[in-house]
């Protein structure tokens, strides 16, 4: 852990404090960097960098229908009223392989858990929009090296939190298409399977995206 001041934009100055993890093979991969600032008037910027594996996205707002809603939601301006001050969480590095996990289990007022059956549409094709990012790498980052190609989808089954079933669907290159696996049993299907929302209690509960500048072509 650290911490400094850093000089932005129009001498904007923003005192910053980092975490980190150690590296390994699994931060290589999926290891990104959130950016968490706090704004109070007077004062000067407080921001906070901190690794993530996976962004967990809320999706429980009925103005939330796709993943790009659900992203754009991660950096909206949170007012922090016991401080009288704006929070802001942003991208300030963006890891090879993307995971998104949709909050798809939720406390209700009992205390115990409930499963949210909410369709939420996604694509093969992600955009990482300039508004999402750090303003350290906002204007550094290339189209491709933001933007990213679905590689695989894990679903969950079933009504409830406290059980289920868990399948998975795969991009496989060496076919040039999309593989599902249930178990033992391992099948080919068609993309337009993989983005088929509507299944009874079958929803996408994670979701892997693949940065395209790190995607070999043939």
């Amino acid at each position: 852990e650290g911490e400094w001041e850093q000089v932005g934009p129009k001498n904007k100055s923003t005192i910053t404090r980092q975490t980190t993890f150690s590296e390994s093979p699994i931060t290589e991969i999926f290891g990104g960097e959130l950016r968490s600032a706090v704004h109070r008037q007077g004062a000067k910027e407080s921001a906070t960098m901190e690794p993530f594996f996976s962004l967990q996205l809320d999706i429980q707002s009925e103005d939330i229908w796709t993943v790009k809603e659900a992203l754009d939601a991660l950096s909206v301006k949170e007012i922090v009223q016991e401080i009288e001050a704006q929070k802001r969480i942003t991208l300030a590095r963006l890891p090879p392989v993307l995971i998104l996990h949709l909050k798809r289990f939720i406390f209700d007022k009992t205390g115990g858990s409930q499963k949210l059956q909410k369709q939420v549409q996604y694509s093969i094709e992600l955009e990482i929009g300039k508004d999402l990012l750090a303003p350290a790498v906002k204007s550094k980052l290339t189209p491709t090296q933001r933007s990213y190609r679905l590689w695989a989808v894990v679903y969950h089954h079933g009504k409830f939190a406290t059980g289920g079933h868990y399948t998975c669907d795969v991009f496989h290159p060496s076919c040039g298409g999309w593989v599902r696996i249930d178990d033992s049993i391992v099948k080919v299907v068609p993309e337009e399977m993989v983005l088929k929302h509507n299944q009874g209690t079958k929803v996408a509960y994670l979701l892997f995206y693949r940065r395209l500048d790190l995607v070999r072509t043939p």
